[in-house]
C-alpha cells in the first residue's frame, strides 16, 4: 500500500566532489532509514518525503461502559510476544441527568487507567478485571484509579514503557500524572510498576518534580531506556510562559537511574513554536496571546532500525478574541455563549479566553533525541471531515506495534468532535451513537496504518535522480532495500570505494535493475549475484540510481 505523501525539503543540489572522510559511518548489520540527509552526501534530482498513514477510520477503543464516557490521548499500545496491549485512559461523568441521561460534566469526572488487548492489533477485548470499584461495581477493566492499584484518586495522565533493566516483577513501568493526590506533590510524575501490565503497584514517587506552579504535567509524558546511549530518557510538557498564559512545549531529561530525574525546571527544551509557526499578534491587546503550542509528544526510538527516534506532538490551535471576532458570523461558533460579559473569559472553572481551540497531529524526527526537525509543518494525522468523531482533537497515543505480516505498522490516535477545553463549548443536540445512548460528544482510539519504515524516503520523480552515501562500513552477506519502485520506476546500485571509485563486479553496468516492485526487503545483486561479503569492514560508498522510486530503507545482513 503506497502511503499518501508530501513533499520535505527542496530538491537536493548536485555537487561535482566528494569530501574526504577519514571515518567510515560504522551501519553494522543495522537497517539504516532515511531520518535526515544523512546518507545523501552527494545527490541530484531527489527530495525527503514524509508518507502519512492511512486513517481506518475504524472505532478501535470507543466509550460502552458507564466509566468509559470519553477515551483520552494519554494511552499507551505495545506488543509482547504474541500479545497487543493497550492501556487507554478513560473518563465518565460523576453524574448524569436523571431526566435526559445526558452528562453532567460540571458535577465532576472520573479518570481513570484502563486495559483492553488483541491478537491481532485490530480487534480489542476489555477483559473484566475486578480490580476498581466505580459505580458501586467492579465488573470493568480498570487496571489503576479508583482502588485499583492502591490509587483512589484519579489519574490525568500515564504512559506505560518495557524496562529491561527490571526484575521480571516489575518488567511493566508505568509514570502517572494524579490530580491532588494525597500525601504526592500536585506536580510530579510517579512511578509505578507491575509484572503483567494488569495488577500495578506504586513503586516511587515523585520520579519527577516541578517546584513551580507554573508548570503542569497534564499530558502524554513519555520514559523509555535508550539503548543507543544506556540511560533512561524523559519527554515531558514544559510551560514557557507565565502562570495563566499558553506557551506548552516538550522537554527532555534523561537519567542512569530510573527513580530520580533533575528537577523538572531545569530539563532543556527540544521542541516548542518557533517564528515560522502562527505567532503572536503584534497589537498592545493580544501581544501576550500565544497562537500555537504543543500539547503532549508521544515520542519513540524507532525500534526496528538505528538512530531514528520520531515525535508526533499535537499542535494546539487556540481560539482567542481576535481570531473569533473574525468569525463572529460563522455558525460553527455561538461566538457569545463564548465570553462573559466583558469579552475576556470564558465561563466556568475561570478558563482563559485562549485556553481552547482545535488540535491536530504534527511529526518530527531526530538522530539522537536531542535534536528535532519538523520537516514539514503540515498535520502528520488531519483532523477528519466534519460530522466524523476525530474533526476538531486528535492526540496520538504512545507506541508503534507491526501488523501480523510484519509489512505494516499501526499507531492509534485519540480523536474528537469537539475542541480543547470541551465542557465550556456551547451545547448542542446530544449527540446519539447506536448503542452508547445519548452522550455529549464521541472521543475515541482509531487505527493508523503506515508501512514499515514508511516516515520518510528518498524519492526520485519519473525523469530519475541518484544520491551517493558518505564513506560507510558494513557487515554482512546482502544488501537489502526497502523499496517501491511503481509500475515504471527502476533502481540500481552501485558500490565505490572511499574516493569514488567503482568497484570491479559493482559497476552500475553490473548491477541488476530493480523494477515493478514494492518489497520490504528486496535483495539487490550484480549479474544476478548478491555476495558483497569480501568487501564487509572496508570503506565503501552506496550510489543509487533512481526514477519514479521510493527508498525506504537500506540493509546489510547475513
Amino acid at each position: 500500500m503506497r502511503a499518501i505523501w508530501f513533499a520535505l525539503l527542496a530538491v537536493l543540489t548536485a555537487q561535482t566532489a566528494l569530501p574526504a572522510q577519514s571515518n567510515p559511518l560504522d551501519v553494522a548489520g543495522r537497517r539504516q532509514v532515511f531520518v535526515d540527509g544523512r546518507f545523501l552526501e552527494v545527490s541530484e534530482g531527489v527530495e525527503l518525503v514524509v508518507h502519512k498513514p492511512v486513517k481506518t477510520k475504524e472505532l478501535t477503543i470507543a466509550p460502552e461502559h458507564p466509566w468509559e464516557t470519553v477515551i483520552w490521548g494519554s494511552s499507551t499500545v505495545m506488543k509482547v510476544g504474541d500479545v497487543y496491549h493497550l492501556w487507554y485512559d478513560a473518563g465518565a461523568p460523576k453524574k448524569r441527568d436523571p431526566d435526559s441521561g445526558e452528562p453532567m460534566w460540571s458535577k465532576g469526572r472520573f479518570r481513570s487507567l484502563a486495559y483492553a488487548r488483541s491478537q491481532d492489533g485490530i480487534h480489542w477485548e476489555k477483559p473484566v478485571l475486578g480490580l476498581a470499584e466505580i459505580f458501586g461495581s467492579k465488573e470493568n477493566n480498570i487496571v489503576l484509579g479508583y482502588g485499583a492499584g492502591g490509587v483512589e484518586e484519579q489519574l490525568i495522565s500515564t504512559s506505560v514503557f518495557l524496562d529491561p533493566n527490571a526484575v521480571a516483577e516489575e518488567r511493566f513501568r508505568q509514570i502517572a500524572y494524579f490530580r491532588n493526590p494525597p500525601e504526592l506533590p500536585n506536580s510530579a510524575l510517579h512511578l509505578f510498576s507491575s509484572p503483567d501490565g494488569i495488577h500495578w503497584n506504586l513503586t516511587r514517587k515523585s520520579v519527577i518534580v516541578f517546584e513551580s506552579e507554573k508548570h503542569h504535567l497534564d499530558s502524554l509524558n513519555v520514559i523509555f531506556w535508550d539503548d543507543r546511549i544506556h540511560k533512561y530518557v524523559a519527554y515531558i510538557r514544559l510551560n514557557l510562559r507565565p502562570p495563566g498564559s499558553q506557551g506548552r512545549a516538550v522537554a527532555r531529561s534523561e537519567s542512569d537511574h530510573l527513580e530520580r530525574f533533575l528537577n523538572a525546571e531545569d530539563t532543556p527544551v527540544v521542541l516548542a513554536a518557533d517564528h515560522l509557526d502562527p505567532h503572536h499578534y503584534d497589537s498592545k491587546e493580544d501581544r501576550n496571546v500565544q497562537v500555537i503550542d504543543f500539547y503532549t509528544n508521544a515520542t519513540v526510538k524507532y525500534p526496528w532500525a538505528q538512530d531514528a527516534y520520531y515525535m508526533f506532538p499535537a499542535a494546539y490551535y487556540h481560539y482567542h478574541r481576535r481570531f473569533l471576532r473574525e468569525f463572529e458570523n460563522d455558525p460553527v461558533f455561538d461566538f457569545e455563549s463564548f465570553w462573559d460579559k466583558k469579552g475576556e473569559t470564558m465561563p466556568g472553572e475561570g478558563q482563559t479566553a485562549a485556553n481552547t481551540g482545535p488540535l491536530d497531529i504534527r511529526f518530527a524526527a531526530s538522530r539522537d533525541g536531542i535534536d528535532w526537525h519538523r520537516y514539514d509543518r503540515r498535520a502528520f494525522v488531519d483532523l477528519g471531515m466534519k460530522g466524523e468523531f476525530d474533526s476538531k482533537t486528535n492526540y496520538m497515543i504512545l507506541g508503534l506495534v507491526p501488523s501480523l505480516n510484519g509489512r505494516e505498522m499501526y499507531m492509534y490516535y485519540s480523536g474528537s468532535d469537539q475542541v480543547h477545553a470541551w465542557w465550556l463549548e456551547p451545547q448542542g443536540e446530544a449527540v446519539r451513537r447506536e448503542g452508547l445512548g445519548p452522550i455529549q460528544n464521541i472521543r475515541a482510539l482509531s487505527r493508523l496504518v503506515l508501512r514499515m519504515d514508511g516516515f520518510i524516503s528518498v524519492r526520485a520523480s519519473y525523469t530519475g535522480g541518484q544520491f551517493t552515501t558518505p564513506v560507510l562500513k558494513f557487515e554482512g552477506r546482502e544488501l537489502v532495500l526497502n523499496v517501491d519502485t511503481s509500475a515504471l520506476g527502476t533502481l540500481r546500485v552501485e558500490i565505490l570505494d572511499e574516493l569514488n571509485n567503482p568497484l570491479e563486479g559493482f559497476r552500475l553496468a553490473d548491477s541488476d535493475r530493480i523494477h515493478t516492485t514494492n518489497e520490504m526487503n528486496r535483495t539487490v545483486t550484480w549479474h544476478r549475484q548478491s555476495d558483497v561479503s569480501r568487501l564487509a569492514g572496508k570503506p565503501v560508498r552506496l550510489r543509487f540510481v533512481m526514477n519514479d522510486t521510493d527508498l525506504y530503507a537500506f540493509q546489510f545482513r547475513q
